[in-house]
């Protein structure tokens, strides 16, 4: 009995699959606005596929939405986003690290070693920072929730 090959290649390119505007939007590179590390990885994405000598039909369709992304934003806000200043970058942290921290206090009821371990890294006035961001996110996310009977409608599956 023969073995049957399969062609990957003609499966792959086949595909209508590829990360659709709205999720790379919103979901993948939802910060590139905000936090330069992402900036630079969306960046430098979109220069990867441009680079690709080969390039598939859904790399086709992702460069296509990811220039389209790009086109939205201002180049001198991305340069200056990705020359901010030791400040700004303390502050990006603490406000990452603090969303991180809710959202397991919040999932989990509390924030995990690895989170707690950073926080205490910090100078006491940056964990102070920290842990007040944590709350102020934890309690807006609670009265996001006792007003949630309004926005269920939005939710997929409600």
């Amino acid at each position: 009995m023969a073995i049957k090959k399969l062609n990957i290649d003609k499966i792959i390119n086949s595909a209508s699959f590829t990360f659709e505007k709205w999720e790379l939007d919103n979901i993948i590179w939802a910060d590139r606005n905000s936090n330069p590390v992402t900036l630079m990885f969306f960046l430098s994405r979109i220069k990867e596929l441009k680079n690709l000598e080969s390039i598939t039909i859904l790399e086709k369709r992702e460069l296509a939405n990811l220039e389209e992304l790009a086109n939205q934003l201002d180049e001198s806000e991305c340069v200056e986003l990705l020359n901010i200043s030791e400040d700004q970058s303390r502050q990006l942290f603490l406000e990452n690290l603090a969303r991180q921290s809710a959202i397991e206090v919040i999932t989990n009821q509390h924030t995990s070693f690895s989170t707690m371990e950073t926080m205490c890294k910090l100078q006491p006035s940056d964990f102070i920072l920290a842990a007040k961001r944590t709350q102020d996110l934890i309690n807006a996310i609670h009265e996001l929730v006792i007003q949630g009977e309004t926005l269920s409608k939005d939710v997929a599956g409600a």
